[in-house]
């Protein structure tokens, strides 16, 4: 039995329609020469982020230079009618990260990390904008090894009081670990969402205040919750954003 090779994959995110030859960074092309040991004429996988994969043969003619590859062919993939942005409270960095690895995989449109009335003081101050680099890089790391088309946009941080009083938010559903106070997933008809965009909004450890649950409700927020396992918020990020597109996209609510 022969086993599909699979072929390495590199964001880079100037390469379009009209691209015929794309010429790596450094750091890439230290990645193909040294660390893959590609030669010349060996495929590659290029995508942009948006939707667009090429196929493109190497070049290797010197390993002091950066690397060029040729175009060979071009695929649009069409990104998923259920676009979802994600909203959550600020958590420990090494949880950040994970978290944000998992999200890509399925395939989010939009991660913000938010404050909130119980968000660490210290996770707020480590979250620079260095650390906001990095999460950039693990989303696009994450997109090359799961195969996805779409990097998500990584945004600056905000505070969830501007964000209650922003109206462009799209079906905002605030995942609330009492049942008291919510509805259950299970009993919402999630089939009116299925080409929507939803905003999740997740909270820190210990969760959302009940001001701030009150004030989300009367902002037109949806609090629902998926039943009485009460999940850290890293985890809870993940399980649902995985239910909900799940549920939506299979037509199971």
């Amino acid at each position: 039995m022969l086993l599909k090779k699979i072929m390495h994959r590199f964001y880079f995110n100037e390469v379009d329609k009209d691209s015929e030859f794309i010429e790596f960074s450094g750091e890439i092309s230290h990645q193909i020469i040294n660390v893959l040991r590609m030669k010349s004429s060996d495929l590659v996988e290029v995508f942009n982020g948006k939707g667009l994969n090429a196929i493109a043969k190497i070049n290797v003619e010197n390993s002091n230079i950066r690397l060029n590859a040729k175009v060979i062919s071009q695929k649009n993939v069409l990104e998923s009618n259920l676009k979802i942005d994600v909203y959550q409270s600020v958590i420990k960095s090494s949880k950040l990260e994970l978290t944000i690895e998992k999200l890509t995989e399925l395939g989010i449109s939009s991660f913000t990390p938010i404050i909130t009335d119980r968000s660490q003081k210290k996770d707020i101050i480590s979250l620079s904008d260095n650390k906001i680099n990095r999460l950039k890089k693990i989303s696009i790391e994450s997109a090359e090894q799961s195969g996805k088309s779409f990097v998500p946009e990584i945004r600056n941080i905000e505070k969830f009081a501007n964000l209650l009083m922003d109206k462009n938010l799209n079906n905002p559903f605030l995942f609330y670990e009492n049942n008291e106070g919510s509805e259950s997933l299970n009993d919402i008809n999630l089939n009116e969402y299925k080409d929507s965009n939803l905003s999740i909004f997740i909270g820190p450890v210990g969760g959302f205040s009940e001001n701030e649950i009150n004030l989300s409700r009367d902002s037109g927020f949806r609090i629902v919750n998926i039943g009485d396992t009460i999940l850290k918020s890293d985890t809870a990020a993940i399980v649902s954003c995985a239910l909900l597109r799940y549920l939506i996209e299979n037509n199971l609510s």
